[in-house]
């Protein structure tokens, strides 16, 4: 068990003139799940990199349990890196790669025998031991290659993307079957994605970095409904943003015609008929997404998009309508 902070980190590689990493913190508690949650090149595949000791920071210190591990080899740290692919060595069997490790640690042939046994129970696949690497399938050589960083019993799990080659049946029973895994261990783990509906699946908190930097960390729940920057907001699907005085609804006060509000597109009503908390508006254009609509109303210069679950009503091009803000879901952003 593994409590891990991130304290005031700075990367810059060569020949660039941004840094990667700027005044990077994080705290992650022990047993927690974090998703580093951004599009490609925000710096997350990095971190990993300067946790794991393939890269050093500039400057800044990174925790074990209140020590430095910056000073110790990467081989001794207890943080285990899984990418991308398997990596799986295709000349060993199934149990030869899940024991690898512990072959290293010059643990005796029974206690490597047990715990690949424990490990392939863990993750769902018993009684492959003998297999060929090459027999296993995408999902299965990721399952290999997840007991096989687990089999050490790392301080630390780190997931680079590893279910991003997978097609999506597959990869959504692996998300299930991490979280599964991470809990019942009760391992510290941080995963990188770009993926929101991933991050929201598999993490007790996510961690949105845009630029080298965090702009948003908090529970997926929270972060989706009720992000507190507009940037978040976006990354989160978010695409109306409207002052206090735009607003159609009755401001008790003042003070909220300066404020910055914003709302989900699933949360936008698109009807026929007016009402208090509606404006007017003529469709740009109404898909049908199978399970919603997605419409597209222009009001008052701007686009608005909306989202209605089935059964709902196509509007066609062109057709007067009103959309309705609903109060209880607006929520204010920091431009």
């Amino acid at each position: 068990m593994t409590t891990v902070n991130i304290n005031s980190l700075n990367k810059t590689y060569p020949n660039q003139p941004a840094p990667v990493l700027k005044d990077f913190s994080l705290s992650i508690n022990d047993g927690e799940m974090v998703a580093l949650l951004g599009p490609s090149g925000m710096g997350k595949s990095t971190l990993l990199k300067l946790i794991t000791g393939i890269e050093r920071p500039d400057s800044g210190d990174i925790q074990f349990d209140g020590s430095s591990i910056l000073n110790v080899d990467p081989n001794k740290r207890g943080a285990v890196l899984m990418f991308q692919k398997s990596y799986l060595f295709p000349f060993l069997t199934v149990e030869d790669n899940i024991g690898f490790g512990l072959k290293v640690q010059r643990a005796s042939p029974e206690t490597i025998r047990g715990e690949v046994k424990r490990m392939l129970d863990l993750i769902g696949l018993p009684g492959i031991e003998k297999r060929k690497v090459g027999q296993l399938s995408g999902g299965e050589g990721q399952r290999v290659a997840l007991a096989r960083a687990l089999v050490t019993n790392p301080k630390l799990l780190l997931l680079d993307e590893p279910l991003s080659s997978l097609d999506t049946e597959v990869r959504m029973n692996l998300q299930e079957a991490i979280r599964v895994i991470q809990r019942e261990l009760g391992v510290t783990t941080t995963f990188v994605t770009h993926d929101l509906g991933e991050a929201m699946a598999m993490s007790d908190r996510m961690a949105l970095l845009l630029n080298g930097e965090i702009v948003a960390l908090d529970k997926p729940e929270t972060l989706f409904h009720r992000p507190r920057s507009m940037a978040a907001a976006k990354f989160m699907g978010v695409s109306t943003f409207l002052n206090g005085d735009q607003l159609p609804v009755k401001c008790e006060a003042r003070s909220l015609s300066q404020k910055l509000f914003a709302i989900r597109p699933e949360h936008i009503r698109v009807q026929k008929d007016g009402c208090e908390q509606s404006v007017q508006g003529v469709v740009s254009d109404c898909v049908f997404r199978g399970e919603y609509v997605e419409y597209q109303v222009a009001v008052d210069g701007t686009t608005v998009r909306a989202r209605m679950p089935m059964p709902a009503s196509m509007f066609p091009h062109g057709e007067q309508v009103y959309v309705k803000f609903p109060r209880e879901h607006l929520f204010e952003v920091q431009n």
